[in-house]
């Protein structure tokens, strides 16, 4: 999906890969991290929001939750993350990286309600009233304040498979006379997710029907409860292109991700301020059946892998089709079909970059630093598993 776009504005990364692989300093299966690029992607997303008055939360949950990465982020001017699952969010406070936002896309369970409040991040996301008057009963007890942010849906909003809930907006009058009611809870604002979306045929961004519900949203409780400085959290796509159009339909917060790596769905098509800083490697493992095999590990349902680089040296490199898995399978290898007169051997390279999620694969994470400046150095190797990525055994 990028691989021509690393081509084209990043080829020192496709280099440091292929170099790094063949070296082994890096093993099959890694996702590489362009920590100067993804430094400067901060810095561009950092200029774009102070021209569109709005505040940035940042995500780690495309790179693993890494900790060096989190870190540079929030150095480099998005301080606080935010957190869309439980284990983000410790991974964030194991690394004193200060939290943002909490709660959205995955509620807090109740044994970590303690610890997150304790924690004192801006704004947690709520789904349910339930949720909220858990919420309330602990901040009581700690003499905390919170601040909640509702997540809302309206009829015919677009939700992703396995990220439904929240509050009706045809409900939401009713629903905050029963929070407002609540002990130690302020009703901060309002998100939902996603709330743009990358049109193909237009080749830009445009406004899901959720963004509008955001504003109804807003409006409402703005009617009852003369609310200044709501936060309207509008997640989804945040980048530089993204941030005039989330401005122009009322919103105050946005969430940068795969924008720090430089791969939103607008990266693979077009030049953007900010440059793509994620590569993947693995190599062939064994041809069968006219089709070369490489470790697999790094996919996930929903990535958009079409072809790779197969080689053992950058002048060596040619392309391959990827024949990913059927979606019901693990990603033990993935299949390359190349052109009949072009040959690969058991152990060359194969190079390829999609966008991607890394807390739900098993790939390693290698950052490393001073990829732009001509001197690559290997920052550490991240294992999924806990255990220690590095090639000593």
């Amino acid at each position: 999906m990028f691989l021509d776009q690393i081509r084209k504005y990043n080829p020192d990364l496709l280099k440091t890969a292929l170099e790094f692989h063949q070296s082994g300093i890096i093993p099959p299966s890694t996702f590489i991290i362009d920590l100067d690029m993804v430094i400067d992607n901060t810095h561009a997303l950092v200029k774009s929001a102070q021209k569109n008055n709005l505040s940035q939360y940042f995500i780690s949950k495309q790179v693993g939750f890494n900790p060096i990465f989190a870190k540079e982020i929030s150095k480099n001017g998005i301080q606080k993350a935010v957190a869309v699952d439980w284990n983000e969010a410790i991974n964030m406070l194991r690394n004193n990286i200060p939290l943002g936002h909490v709660g959205h896309l995955v509620q807090i369970p109740n044994c970590f309600i303690e610890k997150f409040l304790k924690s004192n991040p801006e704004v947690i996301t709520v789904f349910s009233f339930e949720k909220a008057r858990q919420l309330s009963e602990f901040a009581q007890k700690e003499q905390l304040q919170v601040n909640v942010l509702l997540r809302v849906v309206d009829n015919n909003d677009f939700i992703y498979s396995g990220q439904a809930g929240g509050f009706q907006l045809s409900q939401l009058d009713k629903n905050l006379d029963e929070i407002h009611s609540l002990p130690n809870i302020n009703i901060a604002g309002v998100t939902a997710f996603p709330c743009t979306t990358f049109d193909p045929q237009k080749n830009c961004y445009v406004p899901t029907k959720n963004l509008h519900t955001l504003k109804k949203a807003a409006e409402i409780i703005t009617k009852h409860y003369a609310t200044e400085h709501l936060q309207i959290n509008a997640p989804g796509n945040s980048c530089c292109n993204t941030y005039p159009l989330i401005r122009e339909n009322g919103g105050t917060h946005v969430e940068p991700g795969n924008a720090l790596t430089g791969t939103t769905p607008i990266h693979a098509v077009s030049s953007q301020p900010e440059k793509p800083a994620l590569i993947h490697v693995t190599e062939i493992s064994h041809f069968y059946k006219n089709i070369y095999y490489c470790y697999g590990g790094g996919l996930y349902r929903r990535s958009t892998v079409s072809k790779a680089l197969i080689g053992n040296t950058l002048t060596s490199l040619h392309e391959a089709k990827v024949i990913s898995p059927d979606k019901t399978a693990i990603d033990y290898y993935v299949g390359l079909k190349m052109n009949q007169k072009e040959k690969a051997a058991v152990g060359d390279s194969v190079i390829w970059s999609s966008r991607a999620q890394l807390f739900v694969t098993r790939s390693h994470v290698a950052i490393i630093k001073g990829i732009q400046h001509g001197n690559p150095e290997l920052v550490g190797i991240y294992n999924p598993f806990g255990l220690d990525a590095n090639l000593k055994v």
